[in-house]
This record gives structure tokens, sequence and C-alpha cells, in this order.
């Protein structure tokens, strides 16, 4: 199962918030750690500074009791205290900068020796943690914001940003390869879209020239063979009207002429093909598929391989096709012979739904995995059967994608069933 894939427009933005989140967040990490060791370096500094002054202002004086100093810290001196009157963390405190807890509250604590004399300036640190705290919250709130503001950027220049790439596909889709090449790149920069554009132009442009080398080639050989087909089925009817023909040569004759009313339907279709498809649907040529496939089972009947075959037709609906009844014949044609041809001595059910035509036969079938190459051009799947070119199926689907119809080929039991499904809705009359 193909794996959705989410709209450019919708990457953009993703990557664009994403980039902005993780350089945002790096940069709010880094800003937050050098900031707590600069305030906490300062801090220790202005502390270490404040008791410094105090064992100058004291000097030698003894203080029998704790010294509140501002900012709820309290300086502690001994051997002039009692340990009674110390903080228990406090004798294990050594020269320097530490930070302790009583389980109730953080200090900050600074330790200095003179003489016999020690100096703890203690200070609690919930001011010192409230800064911190702020000082988070700033970053995390700046964070976020950033995150928010690039989404509602990204949002807003995404579309900027892919209007040309859009642009250029609207024309493209517009483009049409029968047609004469527009130009794709006008309006566009010299930068990568542009280049773009006019990779689509040239391509385009080749693409066009070779549509037109085939209809013109499919049209000159067409209108060329008109002429000796018509010499020949002219031939074959006069033949024909002769009397004292012999029975072996008149069937020979029968079979020429017939012959020659194939070839001729086959050189309309062709001609149908070669041309440009907007004029054939301008004005489509209504067709009774129910009327072609009868005619086409007379045509197998009376054939020199009747007794080789049955064929079974279950007309459901009378089916009324707008398209040009000589692409109808062939690709009805095709499917017919194609289902006698490889399933030979069997029966043939051909059956008319409204909405599609179904072929089913009754020979070997083939693997699943060779369904799909049956359409291509010179596939023989079956090469034991005498005959054929391979083309019959890929000309079926040529018409098929000419006129917007569907050909599905499934592998039965004890066959093969194709189903040509039209579309749109062809115009049916039920029975």
């Amino acid at each position: 199962m193909a794996r959705k894939r989410t709209p450019l427009r919708q990457r953009l933005v993703v990557a664009f918030v994403l980039l902005t989140a993780a350089v945002s967040g790096m940069f709010s990490l880094v800003t937050f750690v050098v900031m707590e060791e600069l305030e906490r370096t300062l801090f220790v500094d202005q502390l270490d500074g404040e008791l410094r002054w105090w064992i100058r202002h004291l000097g030698n004086a003894p203080q029998t009791r704790p010294l509140e100093l501002p900012n709820h810290a309290q300086l502690y001196i001994t051997p002039d205290l009692f340990d009674a009157q110390l903080p228990t963390f406090l004798p294990a405190i050594a020269v320097g900068w530490q930070e302790v807890a009583d389980g109730r509250e953080s200090y900050e604590v600074i330790r200095r020796d003179y003489g016999t004399r020690r100096y703890y300036l203690v200070q609690p640190s919930s001011e010192q943690e409230r800064r911190e705290h702020v000082w988070f919250g700033v970053l995390a709130v700046g964070t976020v914001s950033a995150w928010v503001a690039a989404y509602l950027i990204a949002r807003l220049t995404a579309g900027s940003v892919l209007e040309p790439v859009l642009r250029l596909a609207q024309r493209v889709r517009r483009a049409d390869p029968a047609r004469p090449p527009q130009r794709l790149a006008a309006g566009f920069a010299n930068d990568e879209i542009g280049a773009l554009a006019r990779a689509f132009e040239q391509r385009l442009a080749q693409l066009h020239g070779f549509i037109a080398s085939e209809r013109l080639f499919t049209s000159d050989v067409s209108h060329e063979l008109r002429t000796p087909v018509a010499i020949i089925s002219g031939a074959a009817e006069t033949l024909l009207q002769r009397s004292e023909l012999l029975p072996r040569a008149r069937g020979a004759v029968e079979r020429i002429a017939t012959a020659a009313h194939e070839m001729q339907a086959l050189i309309d279709g062709f001609l149908v093909l070669g041309r440009d498809p907007l004029s054939v649907q301008a004005s489509p040529q209504p067709c009774a598929l129910n009327a072609i496939v009868r005619a086409e089972i007379e045509r197998l009947n009376a054939g020199p391989a009747s007794g080789t075959h049955s064929i079974a037709l279950i007309e459901r609906s009378d089916v009324t096709l707008p398209c040009p009844p000589a692409l109808l014949t062939v690709a009805v044609r095709n499917l017919l012979d194609n289902a006698v041809r490889y399933a030979p001595g069997s029966e043939v059910r051909v059956i008319i739904l409204p909405d599609a035509l179904v072929v089913e036969d009754g020979g070997s079938g083939l693997p699943d995995a060779d369904i799909v190459r049956a359409f291509d051009r010179h596939q023989r799947l079956a090469p034991e059967v005498a005959a054929g070119e391979g083309l019959g199926l890929a000309i079926v689907q040529r018409i098929c994608e000419r006129s917007g119809w569907q050909i599905l080929a499934q592998s039965l039991p004890d066959g093969m069933r194709f189903e040509l499904r039209f579309a749109p809705e062809p115009a049916v009359v039920s029975t």
C-alpha cells in the first residue's frame, strides 16, 4: 500500500518550524546555561566581597550571636559562637563557596578563615532561585513565541514560495502535446523554476513534433492504402458477378472481398486515431454497439475457421456510444479475434452490459504476472498459437486511451475475461 505523501506546502511549514525550534531551543539552552553561570559567578563574587568587608570591619571584636545582614543573610563567626547557635550543616563547610540544603531551604555559603577564626556568610537561595525561575520563564515564553511566529511566517511565505511552481504546474496541465507548444517559461525569473519551465517547454515541443509526425505518417499511409484496397475490393466484386466462376475460385474471391472490407475498416479506424482528438470529440458520431458486435460475430462465423469455435451473444442492453464507429469496430474486432485465436474449440461468451462489453473465452488463460504485459506491443504470450503479431490488445489499449474508456483483463479458472468499460456513461436502452 502506497503511503500518502504530505503536501509540499505543509512540509515547508513543518521544516521551517522545526528549524526555528531547533535554533531557538539551542539558543535558549546556551543562553540559560551561560546566564546562570554568569549570575552564579557574580553572585558568589558579591557574597565573597561582602564577607571580606565584614571581616575587615569587625576586626577581632568577639561576636556572641549571629549577625543579621541585608537580604536575609547571616554572618557566623567561630569559635565566638557555640555549636547550638550554628546551623547543623555549617561545620561541614570547607573554605570557599558551597551550596547546601537543610531539607527546607537551600543556602549559598561562603567560608573564609583568618587566624583562629572562621567566618561563614550564609545567604538563602530562594531569591536566587526566584530570579532563575523568572529567567527560565522568559526564555520559555520567548522560545514558544518564536515557534508560533515561525509557523505564521511559514504559512504566509510558503504560498509565495510555491506560487511559481503551482503556476508552472497549471501551465503544463493546460498544455496539449497535440497542439503547437506554448511559451511555458514566459514570466518566470532566471532561476531554478525558470530552468524547469524551459525544460518542460523544450520537451513539450519535442513531444508535439513526435505526435505531429506520427499523425502525418498514419494519415498518409492510410490515405495511400485506400486506392489499392478499393481496387482489390472492386476487382473482387467484379469477379463475383461472373457466373462462370468455379465454386472453389468463388470461395477464394469471397475471402478476398471480405479481407478488403476488413482492411478498409482498419484504415478508417487508423485515420480516426491519426486525427486531433478535439476535432473528433467536437462532433461525435453515435454508433450502436449491439449492431457492431453482431456484425463482427457474423464475420467470424462466416470465416474459414468458423468450425473451430462457437460464440454466444448475451445482450442485456442496447448501447449507443458517442464515438466514431470505425474505432469501436476495431476494438470489438480485436477482442473477438483474440478470444477465438487463443481459445480454439471452446465457447466464447460476449455480454453487452449497460456500461461495458465483456468477452469471455474458455482457453488456457494467463498468469496474473503476464496480464499487464498482454497490452504491450508485440507481446505474444502464447507462442504456440500460430498467427498474430501481438498488436491486437495494444491497439485496443490505445483506442481506450483515446476514447476515455478502460480495458480490464481477468484470469478465470477456465479462460480469460476482457471487459471494455465505457466512460462517460453511454446512452443505454435497457431490454
